[in-house]
Order: C-alpha cells, then sequence, then structure tokens
C-alpha cells in the first residue's frame, strides 16, 4: 500500500471515531477523493469493522468492493459514488437516522487536503428538492432538564421542582418555538403531560436531551414522553467537561449568543428569555447544535414563539392523541388512510404552507374571542353565494404552488436548483391570479394581509400585488426562467440561464465560447462538405459526425469506410487552404489533416487548429459553468438580501389563503355551522345541538350517524356535569369524543359538525379515554389513572372541561366508587364543565351524588327487540341512568357460547338480584299473586322484605283484618331494607299508610 493510500485511510478512520464519539454509533464519514464520495471498512474474517459501511451500502444500494491493501489486520473495503450525486446520498442516509460528516477535497497548488465540509443529521439536512419528500416540516428539538431542590427548613417532604425547557427549530422554514413547564420533581406518568403534547404536536426528526439523571430515570421519561424518534442524543449536564452545556447556563454567554444570531438587543428587550432560563439554555443550546453542523442553516431563524405567554389552550393527559386530533402512528391509524386522525380528515389544505398553518393552529386551539370571532366571520364571507365559486376554484390554482417557505431556507442556504427558481416564478404567477380575484372584497384582503406590515395603508391587494410583481420582475430581469426550468445542478449548465447584461465577464465568455463553438461548426460542415461536393453524400445523413465525451469535449469522428473516401478526396486538393473565418483570417492546410485511431472501427481527425479549437471550447466551456455557477449564487444573494421579506409575506398571504379556504371546504361539504360565542357566560360552557362526530359519521358507513343534543356549563341548563350510562357499543365514548372534538375545531375557529352551537371558549382540556393510549404499555392502570386524575384535582377550574371514559377502571369496585365520587364533588365544586361515561348505577342512589344539583344523569337508548331476539342501538340521549343490565345481552348478540352466557347469568341473579326479569322474582310466602321484586316505596333497590301494611297482629283466628285478608295482595308491600325500617319509625308515630289507586297508578298514601 502506498504512503498517501494509508494515509488517507487513517485519516478517514480518525474521523469516524471523531463523529461517532461526538453524535453516537449511528455516523458516517463521507470522503471526497477525486471525483468520487467514498466509505471505508475493514475487512476481517467473516465481518467488517471500522464504520457502518454494510448498513450505509444497504441504505443507498451501493456495492462493497474489497481492495488488496491490508490494513490494520485486515483488508480495505470501499464504496463510492460520484460527487454530483452527494445530495441524493445525503437525504437517504439521513432519512434512516443517521448523521453525515462530509470532507471535501482541496487543491492550493500542488497540495490536496481535505476539510469539513458540512456536517448533516436528520434534523438539520434540507435537501436541493423540493417536490421529492411529502414531510412539510422537518424539526430538531432540545430538552433541557433540570432540578431545584427546595431551601432547607423551608419546605418540609418536598422534593423539590423539576423544570423542563424545549426548543424547537423547523429546518424548512426557520420558525422556532420555546416552552417551560414546572412540576413536582416526581417522575412519574403526568409529569411530562405538557412534553409529550409538545412532541407529538411538532414530531421532530432528531432530539437532544440534557438532564442530571442516570439512563434508567431517562428511559422512564422518554417513555412518558413519547419519544420514539431514532436520532437521539443523551447528554449528561453534570458532566462538567463537557463545556458547552456548561456556557449554555451563562448569562453572558447566552447573551453573546442571541446577539450573534439576532440583535444586540434580543436578550433584553425579550424579556421571556430572562422568565424562561431553562428553555432559553435548550434554545441555546439547539442554536449552536445547528450551528456546528451547517452555519447557513442558523441564517434567518425567527425569534422564537414563547408558547407560555400565549392564548393557548391547555390539552393535559394526552388529549390530542385520546381524542385523535392527530395520528398515533398505529399500524390500525395507518390502515384508515385519510380517515386515521381528525387532522388527516379536515386539513385540506392544498399548500404545503397551508398545511402546515392549518396543522399548528388545529394543535394549538385558543380562546381568544376577538381573533376566534374573525374566523367564523371570515368563513362566513367566503361560503356567501358570491364568493363560494371564486374560492373552489381557488384550489386547483393552490394546488400548483410549491413550497414557498422551504424555498425561502434553500435560497438562504444557497441550496436552490434554477428549476426551483422557476417554480417559485409559477407560484407567485399563480398567486397574482387569485390576488386579482380578490381585489374587490376588501373584507377578505384586510384579513390575509393582517400579518403584513403596511406602513403606507396601501390596498391589501395593492400591497400584495406589488410584492409579487417586484419579486418577478427581479427574476425576469436577472435569469432566462425558460432555460431554469430544466435544470437541477447548481454547477452543471449545458445552457446559460443568465440574462445578457447582468455579468459582464459571463457576456464575453459567452461570446468567445460561442464564436469558438461556430469555428468548430464550420470545420464540421467543410468535412461533410466534401462528401456532398463529389454527389458521394446527398442525403441529410453527415458522414462526419460529432463525437462528445465530458473528459475530452467535442471531436470529429469518421468511420473507417468513410475514411478511405475522404483520405481519396483530399488527395485532389493538397496544400490547399481552407477558410474557417476570412473575417478574423481563420483557415487550415489539407496537408495538416490526420487521422488517428478513436472508439471501435472509427477514426478521429485531427490537425493544430482544430485541436486548438476543440481544447478552447472545453475550457470555455468549463470557464462558463463556473462563471454562470458565480453569477447564479450572486443573483440569488440578492435576490435573498433585497426581497427576503417580500417573499415571507407571500407565503404568509397564501398561506392564511389555503386555510381559509380549506375551513370554508370542509364546512359545506360536510354540512358544518358556525359557532356562536356567547360572551355573556360567566365561566365556559357549550349549548350542542345535533352534534356528531366527525371522523365517526365518515368511517361508519352501514348506519346513519345518531346526532345528539347536549349542554354543559351554561346558566340556562344549570348543568355543569352529566353522568353518561348506557350499554357497551351504544356510542357514549364516540359521544363523548365529539363534544372534545366539537370544542376543539371551534376553538381553532373552524366551522362545527353541529346544526347549532353556542359556546364559551374553555381555557383548557382534560381526558382520559381507555383504549387509545399506548405510552403506558407495562405499567399500573389504575396508577396512570390516579395521576392523571391528581392533574386534573390539582389544576381544572371553572374553564376547564374534563372528559372521562371509565375513571378509575384498574381498580376493585369499592374503592373505585368511593373515588370516583369524591372526584365528582371535587369537579362540582370548581364548577369545571364534565362528562364521565361509567356503568357504575349504584351511585346514583348516593345521598352525595343526589346533593350535587348542577350533575345530571343521562343514559344513550337502548332497546331490546323481541322478535329481532337482538339489542337495537337507537342511541339517542336521554334523561336519567337508564337500565342497568345489558352487558351480558351485548355477549349474547355476539355468539358467545350458550353455556357459558347461562353459568354468567347465573352468578348476576346470585349477586346482582335486581338485575333479575319480573319472571326470575320469587313469589311472596303470603300471597302468591304477590312478586317480591324492586321495593315499592323507593323504586330503586331490591326488595328484602315483604311488609304488612296492617299488620298481622291485628287479625283475628281466621286472618281476617275488618272486612279484608291480611295477606291480601293490597296488604303487602315489597320493601328493601332501609325502607322497612322508614315504615316502622312511621307507624310508631301511629301513622297509617295504605294503597290508593291515584291517576298516575297505585301510590302509597
Amino acid at each position: 500500500m502506498s504512503g498517501n493510500e494509508q494515509s488517507i485511510y487513517s485519516e478517514y478512520f480518525s474521523y469516524i471515531y471523531k463523529y461517532t464519539t461526538e453524535y453516537g454509533a449511528k455516523t458516517i464519514v463521507l470522503l471526497q477523493v477525486g471525483a468520487f464520495f467514498e466509505i471505508y471498512g475493514i475487512q476481517q474474517k467473516d465481518k467488517i469493522i471500522g464504520s457502518q459501511i454494510e448498513e450505509i451500502t444497504d441504505i443507498c444500494k451501493l456495492n462493497i468492493s474489497t481492495k488488496s491493501q491490508p490494513y490494520d489486520y485486515g483488508n480495505i473495503v470501499m464504496a463510492g459514488f460520484r460527487d454530483y450525486t452527494i445530495d441524493k446520498y445525503i437525504s437517504m442516509i439521513t432519512e434512516n437516522g443517521y448523521t453525515v460528516a462530509v470532507y471535501i477535497q482541496v487543491k492550493e497548488g500542488k497540495k490536496i487536503y481535505r476539510e469539513l465540509d458540512k456536517v448533516y443529521s436528520p434534523g438539520t439536512y434540507i435537501s436541493c428538492e423540493t417536490d421529492t419528500n411529502t414531510e412539510i416540516s422537518n424539526n430538531i428539538m432540545a430538552i433541557w432538564f433540570d432540578v431545584f431542590k427546595p431551601r432547607k427548613n423551608i419546605i418540609k417532604n418536598s422534593t423539590g421542582t423539576l423544570i423542563y425547557g424545549v426548543s424547537v427549530v423547523n429546518i424548512f422554514t426557520g420558525q422556532s418555538s420555546i416552552f417551560q413547564h414546572e412540576t413536582d420533581n416526581n417522575i412519574n406518568v403526568t409529569s411530562f403531560d405538557e412534553l409529550e403534547r409538545y412532541i407529538s404536536i411538532y414530531n421532530p426528526s432528531e432530539v437532544i436531551i440534557i438532564s442530571p439523571f442516570d439512563e434508567p430515570i431517562l428511559q422512564s421519561i422518554m417513555q412518558y414522553s413519547n419519544i420514539k424518534i431514532s436520532t437521539v442524543h443523551l447528554l449528561d449536564s453534570r458532566n462538567k467537561t463537557n463545556t458547552k452545556i456548561e456556557k449554555c447556563t451563562n448569562q453572558k454567554y447566552i447573551k453573546e449568543l442571541l446577539t450573534f444570531f439576532y440583535k444586540e438587543d434580543t436578550y433584553d428587550v425579550c424579556t421571556q428569555f430572562q422568565e424562561y432560563t431553562v428553555a432559553t439554555q435548550s434554545f441555546c443550546y439547539l442554536l449552536n447544535f445547528i450551528q456546528e453542523h451547517n452555519p447557513m442553516l442558523n441564517k434567518k431563524i425567527n425569534i422564537p414563539e414563547f408558547n407560555n405567554t400565549s392564548n393557548r389552550v391547555i390539552l393535559a393527559n394526552h388529549t390530542l392523541l385520546q381524542l385523535n386530533i392527530i395520528n398515533d402512528a398505529s399500524l390500525d391509524s395507518k390502515k384508515m388512510g385519510k380517515l386515521s386522525s381528525v387532522m388527516s380528515l379536515l386539513n385540506k389544505s392544498c399548500s404545503p404552507m397551508g398545511r402546515r398553518l392549518f396543522q399548528h393552529n388545529l394543535t394549538n386551539p385558543t380562546f381568544d374571542e376577538e381573533w376566534l370571532q374573525v374566523e367564523y366571520d371570515m368563513i362566513d364571507i367566503v361560503l356567501q353565494d358570491n364568493n363560494i365559486e371564486t374560492f373552489d376554484s381557488f384550489r386547483k390554482q393552490i394546488t400548483k404552488i410549491k413550497d414557498i417557505d422551504k424555498i425561502l431556507r434553500q435560497l438562504v442556504l444557497k441550496k436552490i436548483y434554477p428549476r426551483t427558481i422557476f417554480d417559485l416564478f409559477s407560484s407567485l404567477d399563480y398567486i397574482q391570479q387569485m390576488n386579482v380575484c380578490l381585489y374587490e372584497n376588501q373584507e377578505i384582503t384586510q384579513y390575509l394581509c393582517s400579518n403584513i406590515v403596511n406602513d403606507n395603508n396601501t390596498n391589501c391587494s395593492s400591497l400584495i400585488d406589488t410584492k409579487i410583481s417586484s419579486v418577478m420582475e427581479f427574476l425576469q430581469k436577472n435569469l432566462l426562467l425558460e432555460e431554469c426550468k430544466s435544470i437541477n445542478s447548481m454547477t452543471t449548465f449545458n445552457n446559460n440561464i443568465i440574462q445578457k447584461g447582468v455579468s459582464k465577464k459571463l457576456d464575453y465568455a459567452i461570446n468567445q465560447y460561442e464564436l469558438s463553438l461556430s469555428h468548430f461548426n464550420e470545420i464540421h460542415k467543410i468535412f461533410n462538405g466534401f462528401f456532398k461536393f463529389h454527389n458521394i453524400n446527398t442525403g441529410d445523413t453527415d458522414f462526419v459526425k460529432v463525437h462528445e465525451t465530458e473528459k475530452s469535449g467535442s471531436t470529429l469522428q469518421i468511420t473507417n469506410k468513410r475514411c478511405t473516401i475522404l483520405k481519396t478526396l483530399l488527395e485532389s486538393a493538397k496544400n490547399q487552404d481552407i477558410p474557417v473565418d476570412e473575417e478574423l483570417n481563420i483557415s487550415f492546410n489539407i496537408d495538416d489533416i490526420k487521422f488517428v485511431k478513436a472508439t471501435g472501427t472509427n477514426m478521429e481527425i485531427t490537425f493544430p487548429l482544430l485541436s486548438k479549437i476543440c481544447k478552447d471550447n472545453l475550457n470555455y466551456k468549463m470557464m462558463l459553468n463556473k462563471i454562470i455557477s458565480d453569477t447564479y449564487l450572486e443573483v440569488l444573494t440578492k435576490l435573498e438580501e433585497t426581497y427576503f421579506t417580500n417573499i415571507e409575506d407571500i407565503s404568509s398571504y397564501i398561506a392564511k389563503l389555503d386555510v381559509l379556504q380549506s375551513k370554508a371546504y370542509i364546512a359545506k361539504k360536510n354540512n358544518y355551522c358556525k359557532p356562536v360565542i356567547n360572551t355573556n357566560l360567566q365561566k365556559s360552557g357549550f349549548i350542542a345541538e345535533n352534534i356528531r362526530h366527525c371522523l365517526i359519521e365518515h368511517i361508519q358507513q352501514d348506519e346513519l350517524y345518531v346526532p345528539n343534543d347536549i349542554s354543559i356549563g351554561t346558566e340556562e341548563n344549570s348543568q355543569d356535569g352529566v353522568l353518561l350510562y348506557g350499554t357497551n357499543a351504544v356510542g357514549k365514548t364516540s359521544l363523548i369524543r365529539s363534544i372534545g372534538v366539537s370544542i376543539i375545531m371551534a376553538q381553532t375557529g373552524m366551522y362545527v359538525p353541529c346544526s347549532s352551537f353556542i359556546y364559551k371558549p374553555y381555557t383548557a382540556i382534560y381526558s382520559r379515554i381507555l383504549g387509545n393510549d399506548n405510552i403506558f404499555k407495562g405499567l399500573s392502570t389504575f396508577a396512570v389513572e390516579m395521576s392523571e386524575l391528581r392533574v386534573i384535582l390539582k389544576m381544572a377550574d371553572e374553564n376547564s372541561l374534563i372528559l372521562g371514559d371509565e375513571l378509575c377502571s384498574g381498580t376493585e369496585t369499592e374503592s373505585a366508587l368511593s373515588i370516583f365520587v369524591a372526584g365528582l364533588i371535587e369537579f362540582n365544586k370548581r364548577k369545571s364543565s364534565y362528562i364521565f361515561a361509567t356503568h357504575f348505577h349504584e351511585i346514583v342512589s348516593y345521598d352525595e351524588i343526589i346533593s350535587l344539583q348542577k350533575l345530571t344523569q343521562m343514559h344513550m337508548e337502548v332497546r331490546y327487540d323481541r322478535e329481532l331476539d337482538s339489542l337495537v342501538y337507537d342511541r339517542k340521549l336521554k334523561k336519567g341512568s337508564g337500565p342497568r343490565i345489558y352487558g351480558l345481552e351485548v355477549c349474547k348478540s355476539l355468539h358467545l357460547d350458550a353455556q357459558f352466557l347461562e353459568k354468567a347469568y347465573e352468578i348476576r341473579n346470585k349477586y346482582y338480584p335486581e338485575t333479575r326479569g319480573i319472571l326470575s322474582n320469587k313469589q311472596s310466602t303470603y300471597n302468591a299473586k304477590k312478586i317480591r321484586g324492586i321495593c315499592e316505596m323507593c323504586n330503586k333497590n331490591m326488595g328484602e322484605e315483604v311488609h304488612h301494611l296492617q299488620h298481622q297482629e291485628h287479625a283475628n283466628e281466621d286472618g281476617f283484618i275488618n272486612s279484608f285478608h291480611k295477606n291480601h295482595k293490597a296488604n303487602l308491600l315489597t320493601v328493601c331494607e332501609e325502607c322497612h325500617d322508614t315504615l316502622h319509625n312511621a307507624e310508631h308515630n301511629n301513622k297509617v299508610i295504605v294503597k290508593k289507586k291515584t291517576s298516575n297508578g297505585m301510590k302509597l298514601i
């Protein structure tokens, strides 16, 4: 092995060690060697060590070749690809969770060395392409955990405070956000609810976690937070050798870093940076991480949105997942496609910018009533007869618009193909056409421009038109857009894409190249003319052909047979000068012509002038490529510096237009209604008529969806809470979810699936719905429920909505009932809005429940059809708790084994006699006509005694009391133990109780 090769391999493996140490095992180095980027490994017997070359070649479909050189007790193996394809391969590698360090070859005189170009990772990579990736965002996130212990003698029995700060940057758009949450230092299932919400909203492709925790605790945190990302960097904040972490806690470094990326006074003006210190530390570390990977990525990163200071609704206990607002990534969810989540169903935006904004809005509902009212009113305007057709036509136009936000980031990074610039121009043209249609609609255009600075109070439509025109004029003035249309490279240009007059150097080079090329073409024409002159070739076929290679450029070639003919023809013109360009006095002599062996059966024509012209053409072409590339970059720089804000404003405009048409489109298509905000209500609440579940009504095609009327928390109904009863599969959970989904839709500024919806926005939504939460797999259900109940009890108030399904299902009945009732009392005390699905019929008769005047019982109607021998699910909401038996009947309808069901009925009748049918009740020993069933006084509990209204002691020896027998059915009363005691107390007070007929049947008087 040569010393040079040995040096390359040593260099490569030193880089592998450096970057795997810093970024983890899933790291690879691409080393440029000449025109190729190469990857190396070491073959030792039956395994390859030294790098992840096997995994990378599997991902990229590359071949591994073995080199003969020994290295470190093995042989070198390698794989590689051409330099101009690197973007494609980096995309494939990072999509599979790898970090890629790219070293490029640099030549200074005769010296060749390699230097780091950039480090790419899943969260810091942005492609030159705009259409290949379906993802609308590429978020990278940093999470910083810090524990603050309590001061001694201040708080006893406290474990301290856990604070986590989260920051996220969308590499595609430059948008950033930070958030901070404080909780008790207890690592349990609810400590990280807000973190889980943040992660589920942004779905990062790469996460950095900085914490003082050991591995087992970190794994629990990742489980509770639902972090399932393949690229996670775990950093220990206790490790003092990591100076970067240490510096991010230092205010001087924080201020310096924020000043570097933003303005000098950023830290002082944005006081949230000082208020949310842990989140700021996280953001600073993230900015530095991105800077180390690719310094260009931090250009034009927006100042972060501070989520702690917004009007955002708190969505606790994994509400987004439990209400199916977002996909849960399960296999079942993927099978449902567009019906996999509320987001998939409702996000009908047609552009990447619109889809991105819609997704942000739906996952961040607000209680800002003024903003919400504007949204409703705008949808109302769009749905008017004179506007709806226009907006329907916009959908097709908007679909043609490319991802302008991503194009802006590519512009900043200078990773943008000319074809993408053509796409930008075309997109601006489509937007301008739509803007013309909106010119007369001032309300709409004013709304669309609400986020755009308008210092001169210009008509909003005119303002947008001016911004679009300025960008389009710049592009037309500087670029040949039709030529740009087909070019997917920033270094190789077959045709010039720069307008004349933009670069004098380029114009001169083009003139020289075109002149030289014309001389080459003239010589080509001359040689073919020899054949035509002698009538050997009378057709259009060239006997002398142009042969072109990347390395040698263009040459003239001829077949051996035709070469023989040409030599004969040239013999007759010996020593003649053939003019090529008379004006410039350029010619060649016939005697200088030679024929040399070329490829296959071809000969190459050569002579000094032609050789010079071919060499000049090749050099001019290479020089033109360089000048065009440099000029193109200059145009991009000017475009960014002058028109970045204009393009950003245009993107904001079209995103809002797209979301608005999407909201109107789904409202009309699905027959949704406009929400009405009741500003007179003192607390949150709603009245919904004919409420539906937006997803289920589309999924269930075999049965018409049954809408229901329900109201909670309003003064009109004096009802803050609902206990919802009903058999399994009747739709209790669906109704509860429909309430949560409709509230979130309304507070996103959307129409809702109701015929009428009046409400006062909520500030928080808490949910506990079983069967939709895989985050805590393997944990105690009861422990999870109690942790989530603890959060609700700690934070819920009169503006909170609590949605529950079978609370306390994870423990035995006595404790479950006690906890459930205590929770209801607390919710009632706080005046929260709440609805719980339950099977606990027992609590209806509890004194504590009866005393809750703001709590009502309702049930979803089910009836038994004897003719069909089936349960019929009417699914209508009715007052009262309804019948309490149906579980076994549902089992019967599912065709469980008859013997099994018979045993189940026997057990139920034994331990729950009140559930037996009338035919199962026993006859009284006093009178066979008297059936002992439900207590005739309270009509709730099962009767345990048959009481004589006129006591037996008053009967004569024949059993008669006056005119009737003591055991007459009318003198017998079925009573429970509690009512039996009540009767005896009344009789002690000399009260006589008898049965008498009334208009409402027999009553005790």
